[in-house]
């Protein structure tokens, strides 16, 4: 059976690299045949005459078995860490040594892959010589990749909190395109419960800046000006930590005016007219003060 056992492979993304996939077949006969062996080694003195044999295949199938699952554990991680440490800048220049690492387990790594493809049969894919320690190696220093790129994104966590609220992969993404503002947009919802998008503002040449903005758009499609223009500069968590501070205080300037207007409501503009010139937040917020310092 185990002679015609057949190892898959599948393409990873679009390159000409491959991954190991063992099929539902591999993977149940594998627990079912491991069973049976056992069982076959409890019967005592009835199982002597095939005693070599069954001791051979428990260790086969135990090291396929062991091989195999370091082997789809190194694959997940690598396919993890790669785009990360080989595409983006920002990881690249502030954990220098974490990424010459995985640049060695991934020149490792494609070369094993290269040579396990040549070869189908699971069980004698698995057992060539020193494959499980070389993986067992690849994953300990792939660890510690995990564990070094872990204790970064700690930190932009310590200096922008709301970063705790964006998942791993896109916290990454926003690092690696910090420096291209309307590329981490579709992540601002994650750390702003309303906010979904901002407004860049139109340059004298007609084109759209990439860096400064005027307006904050909400996630049901309502706008609030800025105070004034905020340019999205330098390291992603500090200009967002700006922006929070900006929005706040064009949020203060907006409800000051309109407590201050909210006091001529039977002069100048009514109430139902006054709703529609502020931001419905400020507008519940304004009417409340008024009612309360008209209660009080």
């Amino acid at each position: 059976v185990w002679g015609e056992m057949q190892l898959d492979y599948a393409p990873h993304k679009d390159t000409e690299m491959f991954a190991p996939r063992p099929s539902e077949e591999v993977v149940e006969g594998m627990e079912a045949h491991q069973m049976e062996l056992q069982g076959i080694y409890g019967m005592g003195k009835f199982m002597e005459y095939f005693k070599d044999r069954v001791v051979h295949w428990q260790s086969l199938l135990r090291t396929v078995d062991d091989t195999l699952r370091m082997w789809l554990s190194v694959s997940r991680s690598w396919a993890g860490l790669e785009s990360i440490f080989l595409a983006s800048a920002d990881i690249r220049s502030q954990l220098p040594e974490d990424t010459k690492r995985f640049e060695g387990i991934d020149s490792e790594f494609k070369e094993l892959m290269k040579e396990a493809t040549a070869e189908t049969n699971v069980v004698n894919v698995c057992s060539v010589q020193g494959r499980y320690e070389a993986l067992k190696g690849m994953r300990e220093r792939l660890e510690m990749c995990q564990k070094s790129l872990n204790e970064y994104l700690d930190i932009k966590k310590k200096i922008f909190p709301r970063f705790y609220f964006v998942s791993s992969v896109a916290l990454l993404d926003m690092l690696a395109n910090g420096t291209n503002p309307p590329k981490i947009m579709p992540y601002l919802g994650d750390c702003y419960d309303a906010l979904a998008n901002l407004r860049f503002v139109q340059l004298e040449s007609g084109e759209v800046s990439d860096k400064t903005t005027d307006r904050m758009i909400a996630k049901d499609g309502e706008e609030v000006p800025l105070a004034e223009q905020f340019t999205l500069e330098g390291e992603v968590e500090c200009y967002l930590n700006r922006l929070t501070v900006a929005m706040q205080d064009s949020l203060r300037t907006i409800l000051s005016d309109a407590v201050e207007k909210a006091v001529n409501w039977e002069i100048e503009t009514p109430r139902h007219e006054w709703l529609f010139d502020y931001p419905a937040q400020l507008c519940i917020t304004g009417t409340q003060i008024y009612w309360t310092d008209e209660t009080q």
